[in-house]
Order: C-alpha cells, then structure tokens, then sequence
C-alpha cells in the first residue's frame, strides 16, 4: 500500500502549524515554499484537513492557516484519514463485522485496525518533539 504526496504533504503543514501553535498563523505562500508544493495542491490539502476540523484558515494581513486543536490533541491517524479517504484499504474494512463476502474480509480488516491503531497511538506533537524516530 503506498500512501498519496497528499498525506505526506498534509503531515508537513501539520507539522510547520504545530510548531507556530499557538502563537500564530502561517502563510499559504510560506508553507508552499516550505513544503515545495502548488498553491493550488495546497489548498486542496488544507481544505481536506479544515473539513475534519484539524485546520483553519483566517484572512487579512497577518492571515494564513492555523491548526484548530493543540498539538498533543491531534493524532497522525487523524490526518492520515482526512486525505486518504477514512484509509479504506477495502471496500468491507468498515461495515462492522456484517460482511461475510469473502474468506479474505478477516485479514483485511485486522490490517486496518492495525494500521489505524498506530496512526493513533502518535500525536502530531510527538512528531514535532522528535519522539517518534
């Protein structure tokens, strides 16, 4: 499975936003050259993490992005699934055990569960102290 340059990209503004949390906002014009990605790539990356409420824009002069919670609040695995689609692996992972389609639905939804499981056990301010090397 590979993830999308969305995820790795949305884990970096995260990143740079907890670090300026919170104390300010940040540009779109300094994360894009922070980051190395499109103004346009961007803004579709923070749209998807302001729709699960991990991110906000403000206008104005000193406007830019900001995130919404503090840092030890949010986890990897919260912005893993605003831009990678909930990380359904396959279709069945999230129909609550009434899925008997096949002998594989078993193996797949333990990967899920593990997968997320993980994700969630990391803060993104765990990230930006270092503890997670």
């Amino acid at each position: 499975m590979k993830l999308s340059s969305k995820t790795h990209y949305g884990l970096m503004a995260c990143h740079i936003l907890g670090k300026n949390y919170p104390d300010g906002t940040v540009s779109a014009s300094a994360l894009e050259s922070m980051i190395s990605v499109s103004g346009k790539y961007l803004e579709k990356i923070m749209r998807m993490l302001s729709g699960r409420g991990i991110v906000a824009a403000s206008r104005g002069a000193s406007g830019g992005y900001y995130l919404k919670r503090s840092p030890e609040e949010i986890t990897i695995g919260e912005i893993v699934r605003a831009l990678e689609d909930d990380m359904e692996i396959i279709e069945c992972v999230k129909s609550d055990g009434k899925c008997k389609c096949c002998p594989t639905s078993g193996v797949w939804k333990k990967l899920y569960e593990g997968i997320n499981g993980v994700l969630d056990s990391m803060t993104l301010k765990q990230m930006i102290d270092g503890e997670l090397h």
